[in-house]
Formats: C-alpha cells, structure tokens, sequence
C-alpha cells in the first residue's frame, strides 16, 4: 500500500476536520475520486483537482506518491 498526500482548501477542509492535508493510503490503481469518497468530501463540491500540479479528472488513477491538491468552486464578485 502506497500513500497520497492530500491538501484541501477553503471550506473543503470541513472534510479534514480543518487541515490543510493529509495522507491517505491508497492501493495502486484507486482514483481521485476514491480518495474523494473516503475523505467524505462530495464530489459536486470538489471542482478542481491536480495530482502532482497538473490538472486531473475524477478517474484519473493513482499509483502512490503523488500529492493531490483539491479545491472547491470559487465565487468572486
């Protein structure tokens, strides 16, 4: 079993009970969005993700050692 480094922001960090990151262990092949699921962080809410700084799909697999950078939708005004 590998580990993924996992940093959530803004108020997705309601999901880590308020930190910034974590490390999740993952078996090769789970998705973005299996890690989504376990953190309990509704996919609808995470719109923006990146594994290793480049833009990633909620199926992208991973293999472990990758940082997940995951974000909600921003308002401006």
């Amino acid at each position: 079993m590998s580990r993924v480094q996992v940093y959530v922001y803004a108020d997705l960090r309601q999901f880590t009970g308020g930190a910034a990151g974590r490390e999740i262990d993952v078996e090769p092949g789970q998705t973005v969005a299996t890690v989504l699921d376990r953190l309990g962080i509704p996919r609808q809410r995470a719109k923006i993700a990146f594994v290793n700084h480049r833009a990633a799909e909620p199926d992208q697999a991973l293999t472990g050692g990758e940082r997940l950078d995951v974000f909600s939708a921003i308002g401006g005004g």
